[in-house]
């Protein structure tokens, strides 16, 4: 990327952070409260629609400056229905060796949610449904049952896997290369215990959004430990189908170190290609979030991908720096950079890439 393109870009993300246009909650969110990621969303692993807390912290302690003195959003329309909604907008520009550059101006998501209960704190719908970009595609549609204390629940229907962290970042690595991101749902049933400082969530599904090629039985856990200024969890899945399959465990964490939260995720990979000759790979993520002057936030993080294990210097590297800020509530913007170090045959594993994400919430 040349320094006049660089510059130009760097200007009109500064003009759009001051016109307050608009990101996204990530898990160092709850790093930072040292909560469970159900605290803030619908979803027991984390995404999706609000909570009504979710919600207040978005207005009250996420936002540079609240506008207006009404009455805080709170999701709910009436006592038995609430609703949410996601729009993303971006613009990436990337350098490619030997193929130059290429810029791109896109909505990258609309998503609108809606949670129905059909008895208070036992049974409810939740459904997230993506508008934008390819029209209109069912994500997650479910029916949950929670025991009298809602410590623990049990659904089924179309869902997101349980297993590791849950990055709103689909590019990272250990997103990639687990096949387990916002673009793969699988149905099924899944369930678990939910309170205080434990999580565990399993699934049982058909392996119909795995990434494979045929269907087959699927199984993921995720596991967490939650403290005021860490957390540690274990991840799993198994997948099998007539084809071999793929066997996954991983473990991630967190840790707040004053205004830094720190984000960690391994993640082993092995897939059954043939009877006895199983693919080994390897991803991980290290990120440091740093909340300064206020509500800005600055984002440090390292990606490693080592594809196959057997083979020697096929490694992959990602640095990435990015800048949050939510100016006001429901509004964030992200400005970032990342550059990629593979193997220097492949030309696109050495690009760079410079973005501007703006997002609205509700």
């Amino acid at each position: 990327m040349n320094t006049y393109r660089f510059a130009w870009l760097l200007l009109v993300a500064v003009l759009l952070v001051s016109a307050r246009q608009p990101a996204q909650a990530e898990p160092y969110f709850a790093v930072q409260k040292g909560m469970q990621c159900s605290s803030c969303h619908t979803n027991p692993a984390g995404g999706g629609k609000r909570t009504v807390y979710g919600n207040v912290f978005a207005q009250s302690e996420l936002a540079a400056r609240r506008l207006g003195d009404g009455k805080m959003w709170t999701g709910e329309v009436w006592s038995w229905l609430a609703i949410g909604g996601n729009l993303r907008a971006g613009f990436e520009s990337s350098d490619t060796p030997n193929q130059g550059s290429t810029s791109d101006t896109d909505f990258n998501r609309g998503n609108f949610y809606l949670e129905a209960t059909l008895f208070p704190k036992i049974l409810s719908i939740y459904v997230d449904e993506q508008f934008s970009p390819d029209g209109l595609e069912t994500r997650e549609v479910y029916l949950r049952l929670n025991s009298r204390d809602t410590r623990w629940f049990l659904a089924a229907g179309e869902f997101y896997l349980p297993y590791g962290l849950r990055l709103q970042d689909d590019t990272a690595f250990v997103r990639q290369a687990t096949g387990i991101n916002f673009a793969n749902t699988d149905r099924g049933v899944f369930g678990g215990y939910d309170s205080g400082a434990w999580s565990v969530i399993a699934s049982v599904t058909d392996g119909s959004g795995s990434g494979q090629d045929t269907a087959g039985n699927q199984f993921s856990m995720v596991a967490n430990y939650v403290q005021p200024t860490w957390r540690a969890g274990a991840s799993f899945n198994d997948f099998d189908n007539d084809d071999g399959g793929r066997t996954m465990f991983g473990f991630f964490g967190g840790l707040k170190t004053g205004s830094i939260a720190w984000l960690a995720e391994i993640d082993s990979i092995s897939d059954h290609v043939a009877p006895g000759v199983p693919i080994d790979s390897f991803a991980a993520l290290l990120e440091a979030n740093w909340t300064f002057l206020g509500r800005n936030n600055l984002k440090l993080s390292y990606d490693y991908l080592d594809p196959n294990t057997d083979l020697s210097e096929d490694h992959q590297v990602r640095y990435s720096l990015v800048w949050e800020l939510s100016p006001i509530q429901f509004f964030q913007t992200r400005v970032g950079y990342r550059f990629y170090d593979g193997i220097p045959q492949v030309d696109a594993q050495n690009r760079e890439t410079f973005f501007i994400e703006l997002h609205g919430f509700f």
